[in-house]
């Protein structure tokens, strides 16, 4: 799928908009929440076919991005089966990782995975249900905040930085790795082909649910790009925001940090 390129601070842009394409994608939350209640046991199974297993790769750099100090709590928003969590709590044994999630399903899964590291004797995460647009944590609760494959769902992704900014301490880093629009060329012509035919053909076959892997490539297309989703968490309040591609340029990994006291704004 491509090897990722070194992060990239964002283009200077003007408006303070969603920068989303004006495309019919319901996310409307009770929806969201059923269809991934309906995929949950094939999830990961998907994840890996789809990312030729580099998901995973993905994520152990993205939770690396946080860069945490030890002991240092850390929160993982729109969980979903856990895989970025446990990856957290894997790099970073001495600290408290939470996930959280608004998905009993998905959390289901989550907390089977964690329960078997605990009898490995590995470090295990918590996991908690909420919603990512009114995080059930205080101002400055955690040094870090990552988000997986999750705020593309959400139906108002200013409000979802603005809430991961809230919970983060200043100083700290939200990390945020997203599926994406390609730049143009054989990147764009290949997930052309791979996200409009393959990814819905396997989501038939395998999941047992084509709308659940139809709805996957309209939300991609519907969901603003990388530098306007940069864009976005700088508008949020973050502050040296940049960006890496990975996997043909599909897949985004953004890292903003909340400014420190007293400290730079922009």
């Amino acid at each position: 799928m491509g090897r990722g390129t070194a992060l990239t601070p964002p283009a200077q842009t003007s408006g303070g908009g969603s920068g989303a394409r004006d495309l019919p994608i319901d996310r409307d939350p009770l929806r969201i929440q059923a269809m991934f209640s309906g995929i949950s046991s094939r999830y990961d199974v998907m994840n890996h076919l789809m990312t030729a297993g580099l998901d995973r790769r993905w994520r152990r750099i993205a939770a690396a991005q946080t860069a945490l100090a030890p002991g240092a709590p850390v929160l993982d928003a729109c969980c979903g089966t856990g895989d970025l969590t446990i990856a957290l709590a894997a790099m970073f044994p001495s600290s408290e990782v939470t996930g959280l999630d608004f998905t009993e399903a998905m959390l289901a899964c989550a907390r089977s995975k964690a329960a078997r590291c605990e009898a490995r004797g590995l470090p295990a995460p918590q996991f908690v249900k909420g919603d990512l647009l009114a995080l059930p944590f205080a101002d400055d609760e955690f040094a870090a905040v990552t988000v997986g494959w999750g705020v593309r769902n959400v139906p108002d992704v200013p409000r979802a930085f603005s809430e991961m900014k809230r919970v983060t301490r200043p100083g700290g880093r939200v990390v945020c790795l997203e599926s994406t629009q390609p730049p143009p060329g054989l990147g764009g012509r290949f997930h052309l082909v791979w996200m409009g035919r393959v990814v819905p053909l396997l989501g038939r076959l395998v999941s047992g649910d084509p709308g659940a892997y139809a709805y996957l490539p309209a939300s991609v297309e519907a969901f603003p790009r990388a530098q306007e989703l940069a864009a976005i968490m700088s508008g949020a309040g973050l502050v040296r925001v940049r960006y890496r591609r990975f996997g043909f340029g599909a897949v985004a990994m953004h890292v903003g940090e909340v400014p420190e006291v007293g400290g730079m704004t922009g």
